[in-house]
């Protein structure tokens, strides 16, 4: 279930040259089991509460937001930082306009664009949009379904976690971490013993032990919690 850091790094560096930037290498935090993650080089900044759906334990139908071209595109604020899992870091910008439009149902941070024209969206297709005419797209949007674990250390984790610190041309750094890996650990025996809450790779986490942040606030968290650890992780079943 893991990921290649490498195709990542190749795809957020065609995602800054497609604005004819010049390409900043790609800093990458990654947990090992027992979240020992390296520190960044460029501090992620702390943003204010985001309003947040009410996430709900069952599949909720997809929601479709339309865009009159790519420029409209650029100004969705996404965190591309997982390519195979792109999402709304906010709703700023274009997607607060959709919502305030009135012409389909809300967007709200942390949504997965699914696809974009009827295309699978990830990073690869987002270069190649970007190279074309200008034309009307249709985005399709999934609601990520909360999930609450419960660890009981001892133990280690058992995951990797990855996050960015970087741009992608007018796109923001990571909003949260995301599972890269997962491995034998508490995690995994949780995903055993609760199927039905079971997380899996690219899922992000939310908060540790009620608490939020930037992603390396959320490694320290991680890092300094012992006993009972409460992850709050929103999945998307991929």
């Amino acid at each position: 279930m893991g990921c290649k850091l490498g195709d990542k790094a190749l795809t957020l560096a065609l995602l800054l040259r497609s604005w004819g930037g010049c390409c900043v290498d790609m800093q990458c935090c990654c947990s090992i089991a027992d979240v020992n993650a390296k520190d960044a080089t460029v501090d992620l900044q702390k943003a204010p509460p985001m309003p947040m759906p009410a996430f709900s334990g069952e599949e909720a139908d997809d929601t479709v937001m339309r865009l009159s071209n790519q420029q409209e595109l650029k100004r969705l604020d996404l965190d591309v930082s997982d390519t195979k899992c792109i999402i709304l870091a906010s709703c700023d910008g274009a997607a607060a306009e959709w919502n305030c439009s009135g012409f389909g149902r809300q967007v709200f941070p942390f949504d997965r664009i699914v696809q974009i024209n009827g295309t699978p969206c990830e990073g690869h297709q987002l270069v190649s949009l970007l190279r074309q005419e200008q034309e009307p797209l249709e985005l399709r949007l999934q609601r990520p379904i909360k999930r609450l674990l419960y660890l009981k250390k001892p133990g280690q984790l058992g995951f990797d976690l990855m996050y960015t610190t970087v741009r992608a041309g007018p796109w923001k750094a990571s909003a949260r971490p995301w599972i890269a890996n997962i491995k034998d650990g508490l995690v995994a025996e949780w995903n055993k013993k609760m199927p039905e809450l079971a997380v899996s790779c690219h899922d992000r986490i939310l908060s540790v032990n009620g608490a939020m942040g930037s992603p390396s606030d959320l490694m320290d968290l991680l890092n300094a919690a012992d006993g009972v650890v409460q992850l709050e992780v929103l999945s998307y079943g991929l």
